[in-house]
């Protein structure tokens, strides 16, 4: 049985998200030199809120807060927006 602290405290699988995050990177840093320039800057901030969550995952550690998973989940469709929108479609 578990305690009531670790009842009250939910827990969130972030691995769906966090691997959206980390492949999207990938691909984003091997593409890189071939977007235009609002594209890459448009990634610089995605990229800057990636590493900003991941920091806070990390601090958070077992008790990740709601908030906090939310923030990966809308983060992820957001990267993912932008992968669809200027990475998939560059010829390498």
């Amino acid at each position: 049985m578990q305690s009531p602290e670790a009842m009250s405290t939910p827990t969130f699988d972030l691995s769906h998200p966090l691997d959206t995050l980390t492949a999207a990177r990938e691909q984003v840093r091997l593409s890189l030199h071939l977007l235009g320039l609002d594209a890459r800057q448009k990634w610089t901030e995605l990229e800057a809120k990636i590493l900003n969550l991941e920091s806070k995952i990390g601090q958070e550690a077992e008790s990740l807060s709601e908030a906090t998973a939310n923030a990966a989940i809308d983060l992820s469709g957001s990267v993912k927006d932008f992968v669809d929108s200027h990475v998939r479609n560059i010829k390498h």
